[in-house]
């Protein structure tokens, strides 16, 4: 099945959280290519950074994290695919207007919510709850099935 990760999920999947472990066993499950956008690899990037400024790891780490998850992406764990951004920030838009009010979604979550749409992905993974509301709401499977986080 395809399916598309925001970048929360995968980042739990290199810089341990309460979250690892279900990401972890989701990822033992997937047969497919995980699908990721070039703002989900940004993301990435940056949240390893942010990680260094917080003190949660030093920059040695955070490198090899980086390097960790290029291997991944060389080895066909993730596919990164384009997504054109005139059409992922009107995709973005009207998903906005169909649920920020209600659900309270972010900018960035409804443009991983988007790409996962344009790209065809039947299945959707996150642990932020607005964004899996939003995703669940746009007929995408969203997984993993339960979750506590946000």
């Amino acid at each position: 099945m395809s399916a598309y990760a925001d970048t929360g999920f995968i980042v739990t999947l290199y810089k341990t959280e309460a979250s690892s472990a279900p990401a972890a066993a989701l990822m033992r499950r997937q047969q497919a290519s995980v699908w990721l956008s070039h703002l989900g690899e940004l993301e990435f990037r940056n949240a390893l950074h942010l990680a260094v400024f917080r003190g949660e790891l030093t920059a040695a780490e955070a490198v090899l994290k980086k390097r960790l998850f290029s291997q991944d992406v060389a080895n066909g764990i993730y596919l990164i695919i384009p997504v054109p951004g005139s059409a992922l920030f009107a995709k973005a838009g009207e998903l906005a207007d169909r649920h920020s009010a209600r659900l309270g979604t972010r900018s960035l979550d409804l443009m991983h919510v988007a790409a996962a749409i344009l790209l065809g992905a039947k299945a959707f993974l996150s642990f932020d709850e607005r964004q899996r509301k939003a995703a669940r709401a746009e007929g995408l499977k969203v997984l993993p099935r339960e979750t506590r986080r946000r």
